[in-house]
C-alpha cells in the first residue's frame, strides 16, 4: 500500500476517533507529517485523498478543514481495489517469467506436484474466500519453485503472506468461476508441454484479467 494511502488511513482513523469536529482546521501539514512520521509530500497527497472523499476541505492560504466525519459511499470499496491491483501487478511481474521458466526446468517430480496442487485449489471452489485463497496462492507458489529460479522463488516467499490476504479481498468482491479454473488449467497445459512463451502469455493474461475485471466493477467474471 502507498505510503499516501496509509497515512490517509491513519488520518481517517483520528477522523473517526472524534478528535475533530466538523468545521475545525487541522493542524498544518508540516505538524501531521512529524506526527505520522512521513514526508510533507506524502501528507499533501494523503490530504488530497480525503478532500477526494469530502471529508476534508482546503481553503486556498488558510488550511485544511474538517468537511465530514465519514467518507463518500464507494470510497472504501475503490480503495481496496487499488490496493489489490498493486499486488497483482507484482505477481504478474514475478509469476509470468517464473512459468516461462517453469516451462523449460521443471522436471516429472515438478509435474506431479503441479497437478496435485491445481486439484487441490480447483477442489475449494465455491469454498470459503480464505481457503480457496491459500490454496490458490499455495498452487502458484509450487509453479514459481518449479522454475528453478532461487530469486524469483525468494520474492515469491518473501510476499506470500500479502498475497493470501489480496486474494482472500479479491475472491471477497469477485468469487472465482469455472472460467478462472480453465485458465488455471491452460496455464499447467503450457507448462507440462514446455510452451515457455504460451505459458508466459496466459499467466500475463489471467492476472491482468482480475485486475482488469476488479476495476471495470465487474464483481463476477462471466
Amino acid at each position: 500500500m502507498p505510503l499516501s494511502e496509509r497515512a490517509a488511513q491513519e488520518l481517517m482513523g483520528e477522523i473517526e476517533s472524534g478528535r475533530w469536529e466538523v468545521g475545525d482546521q487541522l493542524p498544518g501539514e508540516l505538524a501531521l507529517a512529524a506526527e505520522l512520521n512521513v514526508g510533507r509530500s506524502t501528507i499533501r497527497e494523503a490530504i488530497r485523498q480525503l478532500a477526494a472523499r469530502r471529508v476534508l476541505t482546503t481553503r486556498q492560504g488558510v488550511g485544511v478543514f474538517l468537511a465530514a466525519t465519514r467518507a463518500s459511499e464507494g470510497w472504501d470499496r475503490l480503495a481496496e481495489i487499488a490496493a489489490i491491483t498493486e499486488v497483482v501487478q507484482v505477481r504478474v511481474a514475478i509469476e509470468s517469467r517464473a512459468a516461462a521458466l517453469a516451462a523449460v526446468r521443471h522436471e516429472e517430480a515438478d509435474a506431479d506436484l503441479i497437478r496435485r496442487a491445481l486439484t487441490a485449489r480447483n477442489a475449494l471452489l465455491g469454498a470459503p474466500s480464505a481457503e480457496l485463497a491459500a490454496a490458490d496462492i499455495e498452487f502458484h507458489g509450487v509453479l514459481v519453485a518449479a522454475s528453478r529460479n532461487s530469486l524469483l522463488d525468494a520474492l515469491f516467499t518473501g510476499v506470500r503472506r500479502r498475497l493470501v490476504e489480496a486474494m482472500t479481498e479479491l475472491l471477497d468482491l469477485m468469487p472465482a468461476t469455472e472460467q478462472d479454473a480453465d485458465e488455471h488449467q491452460a496455464v499447467v497445459d503450457a507448462i507440462l508441454a514446455r510452451d515457455a512463451d504460451r505459458a508466459e502469455a496466459l499467466t500475463r493474461a489471467h492476472l491482468l484479467g482480475l485486475a482488469t475485471s476488479l476495476q471495470s466493477g465487474a464483481g463476477q467474471r462471466s
